[in-house]
């Protein structure tokens, strides 16, 4: 009989180095999982924030044109306050509506937001507006609502079908 012996049981050394080896490996996965997380989001909230700029500036249009039609030239682009794109300037009231757009021509001052009888229509209107960093535009058309019951009611009931 072996009175004197004690048997230990545990871990061994090897075996605390290989769980933590894999501990760190799995830690590692979960903190760039986290960090791929942070940087989708910051790209999410830059994107919101282009496209926010771009509704906001054709939600002012819009409402304007819907009202009545736009004077020729109230509706500008310039160099935007801090440097980046473009301001949607209303020159009546005198102040940037909207920043965070980009030139849709060669520069800001070249840029042409929004221009009055498309194809020749009275009451018709193209705006064109482009978010920092698109590629393509927003264009979308507007009729003054003015404009277009007198164009329904000059035309005869046979030339509307047409």
């Amino acid at each position: 009989m072996m009175a004197g012996r004690v048997v230990e049981s545990g871990v061994s050394l090897v075996e605390l180095l290989v769980a933590l080896a894999v501990g760190m490996l799995v830690l590692l996965g979960a903190g760039r999982l986290y960090l791929d997380g942070v940087e989708n989001l910051i790209r999410v909230d830059e994107l919101g924030e282009r496209q926010e700029a771009v509704t906001l500036g054709a939600l002012f249009l819009l409402r304007d044109i819907r009202r009545g039609g736009v004077e020729p030239g109230r509706y500008e682009l310039r160099d935007a306050t801090d440097g980046k794109g473009c301001a949607l300037h209303d020159r009546v009231a005198g102040e940037p509506l909207v920043e965070g757009l980009a030139a849709t021509a060669g520069s800001c001052a070249a840029s042409e937001p929004i221009r009055a009888d498309v194809e020749g229509r009275a009451g018709l209107y193209r705006i064109t507006l482009r978010p920092l960093g698109g590629v393509n535009p927003l264009v979308l058309h507007a009729m003054d609502r003015e404009a277009a019951v007198r164009h329904a009611g000059s035309s005869s009931p046979g030339e509307r079908g047409s």
